[in-house]
């Protein structure tokens, strides 16, 4: 399956919201049990997540569920629930301890992702340990709002923290071997801050982001895939190097630029990406 660039969360306590979440163009929706939902309706709203998954999957959407942390009251039914609609995946909040990773792991069928949120002091930390334990985890992200909340400092006045908690956790995930996903951006009003954002974390390394409002969904999915000029680079390199290559030279210029091998992989890569959401043929 296709790494998501866009992963959107929906309240699974909002019915009226699923119909323009699966027509938004998001790659994945995240069908949320935990934060956005009151406690009074989390064990009523798992009754929502068929028919929420349905609207998605017909529209070509990967389905994740967002569950309660281990420990809570919610947690064991929220992992049966998720396993019934057939989700791709599991999105375990607050993760610090690679036990809690394992105990997750064993209340869940087989087959399905776990997605690790990173979110406090003590799970950035540990960013290394927690991207690596099971076989089934495939993404890892950072939540920089409760990450803030732990650190008890303001996001948007604690840039140099935040971009350091952001670049620790994309590292660690591509370490791993698993794919980092980027941080929700709160603010649904200003999508030249939204971009710009997305553009920073594609800075960072991170190849998918969540979104919380389905108009931050086309920016993702923009910024965070290869554009028409960069396929354009990527395709002359590749044919240029593959030519060069046969004559037994690994280092050419294109666009009086140096190309050796960590370039031209790098074009490959970018072709291979683009190929993935439907950019140029595979």
């Amino acid at each position: 399956m296709t790494d998501p660039r866009s992963l959107l969360f929906v309240p699974s306590n909002r019915p009226d919201r699923f119909e323009k979440a699966s027509r938004c163009g998001a790659d994945a929706v995240i069908l949320d049990l935990e934060d956005s939902v009151g406690v009074s309706q989390k064990a009523a709203s798992r009754d929502n997540l068929q028919a929420a998954a349905d609207l998605a999957v017909a529209a070509g959407q990967s389905v994740y569920v967002r569950v309660n942390p281990v420990g809570t009251e919610w947690h064991t039914e929220d992992l049966a629930a998720a396993a019934r609609i057939g989700a791709r995946g599991v999105i375990v909040p607050k993760c610090e301890d690679a036990d809690v990773v394992d105990e997750v792991d064993r209340g869940l069928a087989g087959g399905i992702e776990l997605v690790l949120i990173l979110e406090t002091a003590a799970g950035v930390l540990a960013a290394g340990r927690l991207s690596h334990p099971l076989d089934r985890v495939r993404r890892v992200s950072f939540g920089a709002y409760d990450f803030a909340l732990d650190m008890g400092v303001v996001p948007e006045r604690a840039h140099a923290l935040m971009t350091s908690a952001r670049i620790q956790v994309a590292m660690a995930a591509v370490a791993a071997g698993v794919q980092p996903l980027d941080t929700a951006f709160a603010d649904v009003r200003d999508p030249e801050a939204m971009r710009r954002q997305t553009e920073e974390a594609h800075g960072m390394g991170f190849t998918g982001k969540f979104a919380i409002h389905p108009g931050q969904v086309p920016i993702i999915n923009e910024v965070l895939s290869p554009s028409a000029v960069e396929i354009d680079t990527a395709q002359r390199i590749v044919a240029a190097f593959a030519e060069a290559e046969r004559d037994g030279i690994a280092a050419i210029t294109v666009d009086d630029k140096l190309v050796d091998y960590p370039i031209a992989q790098r074009a490959q890569a970018t072709l291979a990406r683009a190929a993935q959401f439907g950019l140029v043929a595979r």
